[in-house]
């Protein structure tokens, strides 16, 4: 008798299949042991097949789409035993579609406000395969993977929490799926990108200029940004009309404010009365000077008369 032959002694090539929905595969079984009846392919797709006397078969199916298919190469030895050894098969399917929305949201979105994104993946397998990307623009945000085990195709639904800043007016998200199947997958991942979901973003106004001019007149010039656009009003200590360039005759304190449904911001001017120019100083210090020696000449004049001529004043 010879020696038993057990499952080890069998070898598949490739060892391990992954292929698409639908495409053709092709598995050699082989055996170096002479000790045997014949050998062959078992399978819940292709039936069964054996072969006597040879030491390789060949497991061939033309259009595979059998989600659950395990197919077994076994030995028939010539006590009879039959040891065998399944082959792994990954079959998979890339999404019909992948698209990005809004959950309980539409239209504009507020600043500093959280918002639910979702990603649909329609008629994905396997799942334990997947792994779904996020982006802002070319910036990844998170990366899903699934420990579920599912063979057949399913759809899932992914959701990312976004708080979005003035920054991100116009910015554009994605979400992606990949299927990482692995080294014997097929180089690079097949993926499906959702088409970008574009998002407004409305915040409430922000000061960008503040400028003071000195001069004849003082222009206050209250510039901010705000989407939507913001409305401005002004407001004095001592002066209820609306202004925009008050005269520098009137001192006092201006109150620009920017406002929208989303906010509002102020900023306070204090205007001081304005100050003696350098030319009036200088001609009121020569105007001071003069007077002064005026008096002392005066004074020198009448005290010389008084003193008489002989007097050393």
């Amino acid at each position: 008798l010879g020696r038993p032959t057990h499952a080890s002694s069998l070898v598949l090539n490739p060892p391990r299949v992954v292929l698409r929905y639908g495409d053709s595969v092709s598995v050699n079984c082989s055996t170096s042991s002479t000790d045997h009846e014949g050998i062959g392919w078992e399978d819940t797709f292709g039936g069964t097949s054996f072969e006597q006397d040879v030491n390789i078969v060949t497991w061939t199916v033309d259009n595979l789409t059998d989600w659950t298919i395990e197919p077994t190469c076994y030995i028939t030895l010539i006590d009879s035993k039959q040891p065998s050894k399944v082959l792994p098969v990954i079959l998979y399917n890339t999404p019909d579609s992948v698209s990005i929305s809004v959950l309980r949201h539409s239209g504009p979105m507020v600043e500093g406000t959280q918002y639910q994104l979702q990603c649909d993946i329609q008629n994905i397998a396997p799942l334990q395969n997947l792994v779904v990307k996020w982006y802002k623009g070319n910036e990844p945000l998170d990366n899903v993977t699934y420990s579920t085990v599912s063979k057949t195709p399913v759809d899932v639904s992914n959701t990312l929490m976004i708080s979005p800043s003035r920054d991100d007016d116009g910015a554009q998200y994605r979400c992606r799926a990949e299927l990482d199947l692995g080294p014997e997958g097929p180089q690079p991942h097949p993926t499906v990108t959702s088409e970008p979901l574009s998002i407004t973003v409305h915040c409430k106004p922000e000061a960008e200029t503040l400028d003071i001019r000195v001069g004849e007149e003082i222009t206050l010039n209250c510039t901010a940004t705000g989407k939507p656009t913001p409305l401005y009003s002004w407001q004095s200590s001592h002066v209820q009309e609306a202004l925009f360039t008050p005269a520098s005759k009137l001192p006092g304190t201006y109150t620009c404010t920017a406002s929208s449904q989303i906010g509002k911001i102020s900023k306070t001017f204090t205007v001081n009365p304005k100050p003696i120019g350098g030319r009036t100083t200088f001609w009121v210090i020569i105007g001071s000077g003069l007077g002064l020696t005026f008096v002392v000449v005066i004074v020198y004049v009448v005290v010389k008369q008084r003193a008489g001529p002989n007097s050393i004043i």
